[in-house]
């Protein structure tokens, strides 16, 4: 696998204290690496589940008795992703007590498979997306956003000094001198999942290193992602099609990898710190801490299977606000 990247970046500093930068960001990934099923199934007259490994290309089975081969795993280098983006940044240095960071990017990512990029040769799908192509004779069908493809992402960073008083007595101005505040907010648009379907309708064979799990999806009907976006329903079932295993078997659905999008995403996380001397060259420093500050309910991605009674339910959030003390000493 190789990569090809570039980038172009202008930057124009702005009342000697603000410096603005604007980036194109672009990358390539070239024959990337997936596992395929590379013994499949063909489909024909009187196949069913359980004859799958018989209907193996090379089964090379004898009228009575075992196969040959029944599943093959394999790592072929037949893939490849894109990245593109726009990224711009407002910055000021730290200068009388305080300065900033801010930055938007506008991003599109496309590849035929994130999962084993992400967790490796799945033993279950991530949003839905497991190793294996629904349809192992079409890997061209696998093409489509990455599960991190997130279009807008906007993050500000902040440091400030809080002014104690200068005047008053020595205990006054050693409890409130020296604060330090600090910011971080994140914020990013919905992530991409795949819909799919565990009912085997194509009636491919088992492939044991993803066992149990079927890359089958169904067909796409309209679209998903208009609603109706709440925690109890965030996308319709009626916007799938499922495919009779009867009078449709051996067929694939035409929904496409990562066609739906999830709820998108927002924390502000926020920290306050004070050294105080503890001899020579010593300190102690007293540090609160607030991740998700305000408390909002960041959720994940719903049910995606649609054999499932919860599809389209959210059924997980991201962790709630937590408050942090700790006490650091420095020497």
């Amino acid at each position: 696998p190789f990569a090809q990247t570039s980038h172009c970046t202008i930057q124009q500093t702005l009342l000697s204290q603000l410096l603005f930068e604007a980036r194109y960001v672009g990358s390539k990934g070239t024959v990337l690496p997936r596992n395929i099923e590379a013994n499949p199934a063909v489909f024909g007259p009187g196949a069913t589940s359980g004859n799958a490994d018989r209907r193996r290309i090379h089964a090379n089975c004898p009228a009575v008795g075992n196969c040959d081969f029944t599943h093959v795993a394999q790592l072929t280098y037949a893939s490849n992703s894109t990245y593109h983006a726009a990224q711009f940044s407002l910055s000021r240095r730290f200068e009388k007590g305080w300065s900033f960071n801010t930055s938007y990017w506008l991003s599109k990512t496309i590849d035929y498979l994130s999962a084993m990029n992400l967790g490796g040769a799945s033993a279950r799908p991530l949003a839905g997306e497991n190793d294996i192509a629904q349809n192992p004779f079409n890997l061209r069908a696998e093409r489509g956003p990455s599960l991190f493809d997130s279009r807008h992402r906007f993050v500000a960073s902040g440091s400030y000094a809080i002014p104690g008083p200068r005047a008053g007595n020595r205990l006054a101005r050693l409890a409130f001198t020296g604060w330090q505040s600090n910011v971080i907010a994140v914020l990013y648009s919905a992530t991409p999942f795949t819909v799919f379907d565990t009912t085997n309708v194509s009636l491919q064979g088992s492939h044991p290193p993803i066992s149990g799990f079927s890359g089958s999806r169904p067909d796409a009907i309209a679209n998903p992602n208009d609603g109706p976006r709440s925690v109890s329903q965030w996308l319709p079932r009626s916007a799938f099609r499922r495919l009779n295993p009867l009078t449709e078997a051996g067929q694939f659905g035409n929904a496409g990898r990562n066609i739906a999008r999830g709820p998108g995403s927002a924390t502000v996380d926020f920290s306050l710190l004070k050294s105080f001397p503890a001899g020579e060259g010593r300190s102690l420093q007293f540090r609160a801490e607030a991740f998700n500050a305000l408390n909002r309910a960041n959720f994940s991605v719903p049910i995606s299977d649609l054999n499932s009674a919860n599809f389209g339910r959210i059924l997980e959030a991201a962790p709630a606000r937590l408050l942090q003390f700790g006490i650091k000493f420095l020497f």
